[in-house]
């Protein structure tokens, strides 16, 4: 494909995500709506990548973000915009409740005649995200108080050890979490700190990022709540806070003092003021640090090799304070490195200090001896002497990129540690985990987790690739704790032959998805999500697994679009990997990833795009860039039967990559159903009867006019379309990046020329990343994803301002995809960073909540979401007389009684919204819950 444009960057994201691993295969009853899952190992072919391929690749993703910020007039990705944003987002979080109480005490108020919305997590509770942080703590001597955290899904906390957690950051906060400490002292230890801004891995190295932080939270109550330093706080309207991205957190054992290894400085913090104690390179070179303090208060600084010869290596001083202990670099004429650098004490003998960083190499396969990508050094203090234990580093028989040889991506994923109670029993993580039981004797280190062999990608057994975090448990020095791309583990014992993993992520919701999908069959529970390198993952009671939260791997890899198709009995899984690889789960797994043609070499966004017409499960569109592929036989599909319908380029004159598809809804008609398809051009093209058509050049650019400007370096990314389920010619159309009109709304989209209107308001300032439009009992109700939150509104064009929704249980999380099936109302939320949530949508409330008699504001129930049995509290003197029914949201009875204890039975009832009345006399109240 022709390059439409030049990307003009500073940094590559160190991360590399290879496809592969277990696939599910599912089998269907064909008369029921429940599937039983048949579980085999496929692995995908393997490829052997050149390093530019590989560098592309690793480039893919940080794009994939980056271009969605970016203003198109700049190429920056503006930090004064991306701070009114979250100042928008906290304001109408608080405007939110004000708002709806107003609304209910007005008389035929547009509230009381909006849709009413519940909702309830999808998870997954059993799988977790990208976890750079993990602490035991040294107030609970059995080991089983952790504070862990995501580092786009806040702080979580568990006090029986990993059994279940509880999310103690605000979700109103900057979740972007990268180191976790507590404070040693004796007395202090109820005192922690969280730090925000990752700086490997994403689009923080290049102008500005949704990762970049905002400084350092503390606790003072053992991490159970948390507030931000006022110190710390960035204004993130230009990177003149280094509190942007945070690499490391320490406390001194003696003073107190707070240290922060930020972007190219050592930063001291004494209770008043911070100190810059070494100044290397703040800048967009992006300069990793790390720092580590001994008890007795020598600090060890380490800074990486980039373009910073003053300060790249490792100092010491002997009491981290320059007016009172010098510092000095210790690694001069022995190495030098290339890149991030990570250390650890020995805590058994704390003069040995270990060294573990990027060499410059790259694992090419292609080499005769493919080399090893990091070094690793070991300092001993009391004889001032440096030790190489580079050759012990894994090099296992044969090669896989980005396995073995020892890789780390780059330093995405490095670290190294000490069992405390042995000085020479070493834990690494690159792509992998290792341990050498005695690195003075032993000739190599081992593998313990991250891929299960040097032979390819199958993952260990209950383990991830991908290492930020290993962790002894302080009071068991045989228990290990990781943090990965898929959450925490633990292992009982570090000395094991085999060692053994157990997932710790349960309700550990951190989760990244891309792109969601709901099963269109009314009333099924069924969901399906491509994640970050956490591959495609199903949930619900209809495809056989235990609760709503619960998921299961349906494909690896860094997972992207997912459809769910009800157009054969087997109730096939869509499913895509990076860069354009599709596959489909039944008739067996088979992928159907678009066969290149002579002359037309196809390929996709590293976030694969496809689309599912979800009322036609016939039709599958593949976004193959710029060229848009179609099949009317989805099921049967394969490789070399799709239709390639042309380009952008040819057919407009300018190239757009898609981005998102959407169709009308209901029953395929061909005079008046069309596919609407937005681009990375910022255009909006309208095909109309879209399963007939032989080319795009038969469709009508409906683009908002001065949205898509020709003359600028980047353009602006179409990321949502929402046709509405009844009325095909109105539309939402949304735009992520900053500094764009980005929300629109057209009533008379199906004419040559649509007119569309400006409907952003509130929410201006806004990245808006996907769009829904709901329908119930006649009543319309929009939506949009941002990246802070999900908002509504039920006319835009009259009402000038978006709802914040579900704001104490989504908060502000990324909302990358939305999905909406119109048969019951029901709207599945895909965020980045908090796993998923599904919203039932309902009309207005029951006529018992007007009546002059209504109690339903002095009535409260509990739990809710309810799993087995609902408490209720009633005025007391309601208590002794009270009679109740439940509906479910279509008004049918389900079932009736006679309070007993002020509780009710629910285990028998299946998953979803209910309204639950209850009858005392001449008092009459009606309540909302969620059935799990």
């Amino acid at each position: 494909m022709i390059m439409k444009k030049k990307l003009l960057l500073s940094a590559i994201v160190f991360c590399m995500y290879i496809a592969v691993i277990v696939i599910n295969n599912f089998q269907s009853n064909t008369e029921s709506a429940t599937i039983t899952i048949e579980k085999s190992a496929i692995s995908f072919p393997k490829k052997k990548r050149t390093l530019e391929e590989k560098a592309i690749h690793n480039e893919a993703r940080y794009l994939y973000e980056y271009r969605r910020q970016v203003n198109p007039n700049t190429g920056l990705i503006p930090k004064a915009e991306k701070k009114r944003e979250f100042e928008q987002a906290q304001s109408s979080k608080k405007q939110a409740q004000s708002s709806k109480k107003q609304a209910r005490s007005a008389k035929n108020s547009v509230f009381n005649n909006a849709p009413q919305v519940a909702y309830v997590s999808r998870g997954p509770s059993n799988f977790g995200g990208r976890t750079r942080a993990l602490v035991v703590d040294r107030n609970d001597n059995t080991g089983n108080t952790i504070i862990a955290g995501g580092v786009s899904g806040g702080v979580f906390r568990t006090t029986d050890g990993g059994a279940s957690w509880t999310k103690v950051s605000s979700n109103d906060e900057i979740h972007n979490v990268t180191c976790i400490v507590q404070d040693p002292r004796s007395g202090s230890e109820n005192i922690w700190y969280y730090s925000t801004g990752e700086g490997l891995g994403n689009s923080a190295a290049s102008s500005g990022s949704f990762y970049l932080g905002q400084g350092i939270w503390q606790s003072t109550d053992g991490g159970i709540t948390w507030s931000q330093m006022p110190s710390t706080a960035s204004t993130q309207e230009s990177f003149e806070s280094t509190f942007d991205i945070i690499f490391k957190l320490a406390v001194h054992p003696i003073t107190g003092d707070l240290y922060a290894a930020v972007i190219g400085q050592i930063r001291r913090f004494d209770g008043t003021d911070w100190t810059t104690e070494i100044n290397g390179s703040p800048s967009s070179t992006n300069q990793a640090t790390d720092i580590v303090i001994t008890s007795g208060g020598r600090t060890y600084a380490a800074f990486s090799g980039v373009h910073a010869p003053v300060t790249e290596g490792i100092w010491t001083s002997s009491t981290g304070i320059s007016t009172t202990g010098n510092w000095s670099r210790i690694n001069t004429g022995s190495f030098t490195p290339a890149g991030r650098v990570v250390l650890a004490l020995a805590p058994s003998n704390e003069d040995k200090l270990y060294a573990l960083f990027d060499n410059g190499n790259t694992v090419d396969c292609r080499d005769i001896t493919p080399t090893k990508e990091a070094d690793l050094w070991m300092w001993n203090e009391s004889t001032a002497t440096w030790t190489n234990y580079s050759s012990k580093l894994p090099d296992e028989s044969g090669c896989s990129i980005g396995n073995d040889p020892f890789a780390i991506q780059g330093g995405y994923d490095l670290i190294v540690n000490v069992k405390p109670d042995d000085e020479d029993f070493v834990v690494i993580g690159g792509t992998n985990a290792y341990r050498i039981e005695d690195i003075a004797i032993d000739a190599t280190f081992s593998r313990i987790g991250g891929y299960a062999s040097s032979a390819g990608y199958a993952p260990y057994t209950n383990h991830h690739p991908d290492i930020h975090s290993l962790v002894f448990n302080p009071f068991n020095s045989n228990i290990l704790f990781s943090g990965t791309d898929g959450g925490v583990h633990r292992t009982n014992d570090i000395t094991a032959a085999t060692v053994a993993w157990t997932s710790l992520n349960n309700n550990y919701q951190t989760f990244q998805f891309y792109h969601v999908a709901i099963d269109p069959l009314n009333g099924s529970d069924g969901v399906l999500g491509g994640a970050q390198d956490n591959g495609t993952t199903f949930g619900g009671t209809n495809f056989s697994l235990a609760n709503l939260t619960i998921q299961a791997a349906a494909n690896s890899g860094d997972g992207a679009a997912a459809a769910i198709s009800r157009d054969n009995a087997c109730v096939p899984f869509f499913s895509s990997v990076q860069n354009g690889r599709v596959f489909r789960d039944c008739p067996r797994f088979a992928e159907i990833t678009p066969e290149s043609r002579p002359g037309v070499p196809y390929n996709s966004q590293f976030v694969t795009y496809f689309y599912l017409d979800p009322d036609n499960n016939n039709a599958l569109y593949y976004a193959a860039e710029d060229h848009l592929l179609r099949t009317t036989d989805a099921t049967n599909v394969a490789s070399n039967s799709w239709t390639d319908l042309g380009d952008t380029a040819t057919a407009f004159g300018h190239s757009d990559n898609f981005e998102i598809f959407s169709t009308t809804r209901g029953s395929y008609n061909a005079s008046t159903s069309y596919l609407l398809m937005g681009g990375d051009g910022g255009h909006i093209y309208r095909l109309d009867d879209p399963q007939n058509a032989t080319n795009i050049s038969s469709a009508i650019d409906i683009t908002p006019t001065n949205s898509a400007p020709d003359n600028v370096t980047f353009s602006s990314i179409v990321t949502g379309l929402a046709i509405h389920p009844n009325n095909n010619d109105i539309v939402l159309a949304t735009y992520s990046n900053y500094q764009v009109n980005s929300i629109y709304i057209t009533t008379n989209a199906t004419s040559a020329t649509p007119t569309w209107t400006l409907v952003e308001h509130n929410l201006s300032s806004h990245s808006i990343r996907s769009a829904a439009i709901a329908e119930v009992a006649g009543q319309t109700l929009y939506f949009v994803g941002t990246a802070r939150g999900l908002y509504s509104c039920s006319d835009p064009t009259t009402i000038t301002e978006w709802v914040s929704e579900a704001p104490t249980q989504i908060g502000f999380a990324l909302i990358s995809s939305l999905a909406y099936r119109p048969s019951d109302n029901h709207l599945l939320i895909g965020t980045h960073g908090n796993g998923m949530y599904e919203a039932i949508i309902t009309g207005n409330p029951p006529l018992s909540f007007n009546k002059a008699n209504d109690i339903s504001n002095q009535i409260s129930l509990f739990p809710n979401p309810v799993d087995q049995e609902i408490n209720i509290n009633l005025p007391t003197q309601q208590e002794n007389t009270s009679n109740y029914s439940i509906t479910n949201i279509t008004g049918q009875s389900i079932m009736k009684g006679t309070l007993s204890n002020n509780k009710i039975d629910a285990s028998q009832l299946t998953p979803g919204m209910y309204f639950i009345q209850i009858d005392s006399g001449t008092k009459t109240g009606t309540k909302k819950f969620i059935k799990k």
